[in-house]
């Protein structure tokens, strides 16, 4: 069974983009088809923010500077947001709720908008966020079905009674209704369908894709940061898993991170392949060729990523290319996975 609001949201999202062209109204640029970085001002009641860390919304607004002489300026509603972040972070992410008809961009309105913080004031916690980022760019050299990402530097401003503002770095997240719009996809709920309705393939990459970064902090059983979507036109069983929310991988390696409890990892940095288990390897075999014919483009969006320093882009690199030495042994890492891979994911 569709998510009923993932078919409603589409039809929205369409008769959105009709209106806005009959009104003709002003149309601001992609958010997420520009690599460089995008500049925002949020005004907001950012005391409330970090010590109530409430999900109920509060007024705000955000300036979005595009260039020097093109920005938007809009009134939005934001809460905090997030499982563990948002109970955990000192600056918990935020969730920026749009008004209709107040943003209309070249993927069509803005509703939703996550944005991915800084969760703590220190280096090492935009470090963690940085990399998160890397992670988003990475699944999106394997699959066309990935959340786009911009990164920001955003100036917090206080509404609150400490008055106290903020400068860090940070990233949108592409709303779940653009990227299905784009792909000529759905959003189904994962409630409704049994973990062998997914694709094979599909839900391997993912599984494989985790296992490269180092994340356990995932299940298709139970949508556990996996969104899936289906294709139109596509027969029910062929479903389609995409990734998403990695702070607990061990590319990222943050300190507050730990293997989920079905992993048998003692570190985050250890690789545990909780994918489900085959009877057959040829998925297996397949998505190695995947992966190696993707090699040199994973290191080169590693070491060209220039926002983090040289020395951990180059233990990030060390990190993968530890994985790629694993994929060029196959019968060896088919193996590794036999041994650990789950019945029940």
């Amino acid at each position: 069974m569709t998510k009923i609001t993932g078919l409603l949201t589409a039809f929205l999202f369409g008769l959105n983009v009709l209106f806005a062209q009959v009104a003709d109204k002003p149309v601001f640029p992609s958010l997420f088809d520009n690599g460089e970085v995008l500049k925002v001002s949020l005004y907001f009641d950012i005391t409330s923010h970090i010590r109530k860390k409430s999900e109920e919304y509060c007024d705000s607004k955000v300036v979005i500077y595009y260039s020097a002489a093109d920005s938007a300026v809009i009134n939005v509603r934001c809460r905090a947001r997030g499982n563990y972040r948002k109970d955990n972070c000192f600056f918990p992410p935020v969730m920026l709720n749009f008004k209709p008809d107040t943003l209309f961009t070249e993927d069509g309105y803005l509703t939703k908008l996550k944005l991915v913080t800084h969760c703590s004031g220190s280096k090492v916690y935009e470090e963690y966020m940085l990399k998160e980022y890397l992670i988003y760019k990475l699944w999106a050299l394997l699959s066309p079905y990935a959340l786009r990402t911009r990164l920001c530097d955003i100036q917090y401003f206080d509404f609150g009674e400490r008055g106290k503002n903020y400068q860090a770095k940070g990233f949108f997240l592409e709303p779940v209704y653009m990227m299905s719009e784009r792909t000529n996809t759905i959003e189904i709920d994962g409630e409704y369908f049994k973990d062998h309705e997914i694709n094979a393939m599909d839900a391997d990459r993912v599984a494989f894709f985790n296992y490269m970064i180092g994340n356990t902090d995932w299940r298709i059983k139970s949508g556990h940061n996996v969104l899936f979507i289906k294709r139109f036109g596509h027969r029910r069983e062929e479903v389609t898993a995409i990734p998403y929310d990695f702070d607990h991988a061990g590319f990222v390696n943050a300190s507050y991170a730990k293997p989920a409890e079905w992993s048998s990892a003692d570190d985050v940095t250890e690789r545990d392949y909780t994918g489900r288990c085959r009877d057959y390897d040829d998925n297996y075999y397949a998505l190695i060729g995947e992966f190696l014919a993707i090699e040199e483009q994973v290191y080169e969006t590693i070491l060209n990523f220039e926002h983090l320093d040289m020395r951990d882009r180059k233990q990030l690199y060390k990190y993968i290319s530890n994985f790629y030495k694993q994929l060029k042994k196959p019968e060896a890492f088919i193996r590794s996975i036999h041994n650990s891979c789950m019945n029940r994911y």
